[in-house]
């Protein structure tokens, strides 16, 4: 009996563990990758047109970012306002939505991930009859978790007053 509750309370304190892991310390840096290639694709549309960009990690405050509801932006593209604005609106437009294309572009290989993944859980467990499937299971969360993220960003960069549309139509009229 005292052998079966040992045995018990470690699978919650590694499922617990677990969470706080992921939650906590891969969820920010899986998000700093995603803002990466975000940033990365508004750099890459403003080069194509010469204007010089850059954009800056720093992975030593990706954390208590991550977790500050005060902070707008996990990454901010820098580059040479006066350059972008004598870009015409089909240029500008395609600046600014480069980002989010990238995040669309995540967001699709992940829920494609999912799908195939979940089917395969499916196939294991009704027609294989196994049923260890704790490692599928913990990446499925991760991913999951992230995709979550990913969906809140998005849709706060296209409806936030400093997200990508609205600094596009801002800068439309100028």
């Amino acid at each position: 009996m005292k052998e079966q509750v040992k045995k018990e309370v470690w699978k919650i304190f590694s499922v617990a563990a677990f969470l706080f892991v992921t939650i906590f310390f891969i969820l920010p840096y899986l998000i700093q990758i995603s803002t990466f290639f975000h940033e990365r694709g508004h750099v890459n549309a403003l080069e194509k047109y010469n204007v010089k960009a850059h954009y800056k990690m720093d992975l030593l405050s990706t954390i208590p970012t991550f977790f500050n509801p005060n902070v707008d932006k996990l990454g901010v593209t820098r580059f040479d306002l006066g350059a972008y604005k004598n870009l015409d609106k089909y240029q500008r437009t395609e600046v600014n939505i480069a980002g989010i294309v990238s995040d669309l572009r995540f967001l699709f290989l992940i829920g494609i991930y999912l799908a195939f993944v979940n089917v395969y859980v499916f196939y294991k467990i009704r027609f294989k009859k196994e049923f260890d499937i704790k490692w599928v299971l913990a990446i499925n969360w991760i991913l999951f978790m992230w995709l979550l993220a990913l969906i809140q960003i998005t849709v706060a960069n296209i409806t936030y007053n400093s997200g990508d549309v609205y600094q596009l139509i801002r800068f439309l009229n100028v």
